[in-house]
């Protein structure tokens, strides 16, 4: 054999284990520091891997359900959830990314995961004050990720601290805490990692007090949790609805945010909404493609049961659910996202005067013989101290997300009554809609 070949197949051989040593070695000298690393295997049919610990943040690749991931250590991402940095073999490179915690089943002992906290907030005593660090931090029922959600809390919220304990399921440590939301001092149980003894200075690190009033410009403005559109729905405020500004900030969409206080059912609530929602100058109640024409018309309900919306599409809300012949005030009609015309409507429902959106196709237009508020469900006659319809919360607050709507007479499983987020007592319950088994949280006063 020529010096030629053997050099080229010594070149070739080499070129091999050099590919090889990619996916049998760990990546980079701060991977060695560890002789064997925890594993996560891919629940979900497919995974998203991002670039930072962040849902807005880019995509680096899709990994299908059953992957394998080496799991380099864990972090908070800015959602208050855990996360996990991961390397990984993808298509013959080496890959590294950010996935969710809650989306892999990990084999191991995690980098950081110990019961101790990797700060000096694990020094924390009793009647301590500590911060929340994450743009939104979780409450927790008890010391466990799997605890019902009792509560968010924005950055830079103060907690008191009243004891620590080992979680039951990550073996961090978790502090039980006080702490004092729209005005009700609550308990809750949070992970260590998610508090901090300096304020970090309000909701976000870029925040500016400003001041000022303004309008919603759109037909519906989504009030979130806060400043990225990851944030939960708070509320859906309709076009001309008067806001106050607190503060403002850029987003996790580099977008710029404004903290606003507002009014809504008799409420005072606070939330974020993206400046561009907003405009100095009231634009009225109707959206450009509005008609007055129609408005202060009397109407009645057509079918048996029709859902009222937060605004101008089947994708709303459901605000009421109204029997046949309720009548109804039209105040002005717009072609909603579905091509569709929908009238805005004023309605008395439960003794309470409220607005939302109906399709046209639904009423007739004249005043009706029936009643001026909801009638009762199938299940009986209507129940002066039980509302129509009952609507399940995905937590224990009237801000928290609509789960379902049930109406009167639905058999429910009671599993837990808790102290709400506004102080009130709430049952957790489960219960079965269109064939699936759902479970959320309702006023414990809705139930007999």
């Amino acid at each position: 054999m020529s010096n030629k070949s053997m050099c080229r197949r010594t070149s070739i051989l080499f070129s091999v284990l050099l590919v090889l040593s990619l996916f049998l070695t760990p990546l980079g000298p701060q991977l060695h520091s560890q002789a064997a690393r925890a594993t996560g295997t891919v629940k979900n049919r497919i995974l998203n891997v991002r670039s930072s610990a962040s849902t807005s943040s880019s995509i680096v690749c899709k990994l299908t359900q059953g992957t394998k991931v080496t799991i380099i250590s864990d972090t908070t991402g800015d959602d208050g959830l855990k996360w996990y940095n991961v390397y990984f073999a993808y298509n013959g490179d080496a890959k590294e990314g950010y996935v969710r915690a809650d989306l892999v089943t990990v084999s191991g002992s995690v980098p950081g995961s110990s019961s101790g906290s990797t700060s000096a907030n694990a020094a924390a005593g009793s009647g301590s004050t500590r911060y929340v660090k994450p743009a939104v931090a979780l409450v927790r029922t008890y010391a466990s990720t799997n605890g019902d959600i009792r509560s968010r809390l924005e950055r830079g919220t103060a907690v008191t601290v009243l004891s620590s304990t080992t979680g039951s399921d990550d073996k961090r440590t978790w502090y039980e805490v006080s702490f004092t939301k729209n005005g009700t001092t609550m308990k809750g149980f949070m992970r260590g990692d998610l508090l901090v003894e300096t304020n970090p200075g309000g909701s976000s690190s870029n925040t500016t007090d400003v001041s000022g009033v303004r309008y919603i410009n759109v037909d519906t403005a989504l009030i979130r949790t806060y400043a990225s559109t990851n944030g939960d729905i708070r509320s859906r405020l309709s076009r001309g609805t008067e806001v106050t500004l607190v503060s403002s900030e850029t987003g996790a969409d580099k977008a710029l945010w404004y903290k606003i206080s507002y009014k809504e059912n008799g409420s005072s609530l606070k939330g974020y909404v993206r400046s561009d929602l907003l405009t100095q100058n009231n634009p009225g109640t109707s959206s450009g493609n509005s008609s007055a024409g129609i408005s202060n018309q009397a109407a009645a309900v057509k079918p048996a049961v029709a859902n009222i919306r937060t605004y101008a599409s089947t994708r709303g809300d459901i605000r009421s659910k109204l029997s046949s012949g309720t009548n109804v005030t039209i105040l002005s009609e717009t072609t909603g996202d579905d091509g569709r015309k929908w009238y805005e409507i004023s309605y008395t429902y439960n003794g309470t005067a409220l607005k939302g959106y109906i399709r046209s196709d639904l009423v007739t237009i004249g005043a009706a013989t029936g009643s001026n508020s909801s009638g009762s469900s199938s299940g009986g006659s209507a129940n002066t101290n039980t509302p129509a319809v009952a609507q399940v919360r995905t937590y224990a607050s009237p801000y928290a997300d609509i789960r379902a709507t049930l109406q009167n007479g639905t058999k429910v499983t009671i599993l837990k009554t808790v102290t709400g987020e506004d102080g009130e007592k709430w049952t957790k319950i489960s219960f079965t809609q269109d064939g699936t088994l759902m479970k959320g949280y309702v006023p414990s006063s809705m139930l007999k």
